[in-house]
């Protein structure tokens, strides 16, 4: 399989994290899962290849559109890849949908809404458009042009809102919530109000979901072993183990032992 990163323009770096496109050369026969712990950011995915199916923490399996936007994942969540991968997809800044946008992210938490209803024909255009390119370089472009139109037409700014939840990205999800709005001087509940609408869940609740969200790639890339609990504890912000082993299993479904004998990642697929 084919995956690689992409760096956005530095117009729009601000609102997004990365690029990525995924392809595989031949069909695939016999389906394959894929794990996916929240990671914090939501997205939006131009698909050229098969729509796959995605089991949510219920194991309700749910066909993919075509072209779809999609909130924080709360939880742990798994795709089931069968047939022709050709996807490119952007990841936003955490809170950079709804300032380019305008979309209240509360109602894409967990989701996978088609971009064709959510935006319109614009979409179809951009989807014409990916599927006739030819390179990777220049699928990226045309979302990468389309953003910079956006922005441009909208004169759409970061605020206080998008700086406290990158700065909770930047810190990994270890920092005081209640301190930070005090630095920022707002109303704590005005505050928590546009975080809901712009990210799409509460801070708080944002800052535990970036903890795990580091933490499982820590774990998936083999960058730690069993031995190493009580460093990655201490320096995961959590104040002790079973507190830690709690909160990994309440959004993973799994415990860390398990999780790191038994995770299936992409990166498990990768081989360029």
């Amino acid at each position: 399989m084919f995956y690689r990163k992409f760096q956005a323009s530095q117009l729009v770096q601000p609102f997004v994290e990365c690029y990525f496109v995924w392809e595989n050369n031949s069909a695939i026969e016999q389906p394959i899962i894929v794990e996916s712990p929240p990671n914090g950011y939501a997205s939006m995915v131009f698909n050229y290849g098969d729509c796959y199916q995605v089991f949510n923490e219920k194991q309700e399996s749910i066909a993919t559109p075509q072209n779809f936007i999609s909130g924080q994942a709360t939880k742990s969540y798994q795709l089931q890849i069968k047939g022709k991968i050709g996807m490119v997809r952007i990841v936003f800044r955490p809170a950079a949908v709804n300032t380019l946008f305008g979309l209240p992210m509360y109602e894409f938490s967990n989701e996978r809404m088609s971009l064709n209803d959510v935006l319109g024909k614009e979409i179809d255009q951009i989807q014409e458009r990916i599927a006739e390119a030819k390179t990777h370089k220049e699928r990226v472009f045309i979302l990468d042009n389309y953003l910079t139109i956006k922005l441009l037409k909208s004169k759409s700014t970061a605020d206080r809102t998008d700086y406290a939840a990158n700065l909770i990205i930047e810190k990994r999800g270890i920092i005081n919530v209640s301190e930070l709005i005090d630095d920022l001087y707002v109303c704590r509940r005005q505050f928590e109000r546009q975080f809901l609408q712009k990210v799409g869940v509460s801070p708080k609740y944002y800052a535990r979901i970036r903890r795990i969200s580091y933490l499982c790639s820590v774990m998936a890339t083999q960058r730690w072993q069993i031995a190493d609990w009580h460093e990655l504890i201490y320096q995961s912000g959590y104040y002790d183990q079973s507190h830690f082993i709690k909160e990994f299993t309440t959004f993973t479904g799994k415990s860390p032992s398990l999780y790191l004998k038994n995770n299936v990642e992409l990166l498990n697929y990768l081989t360029t």
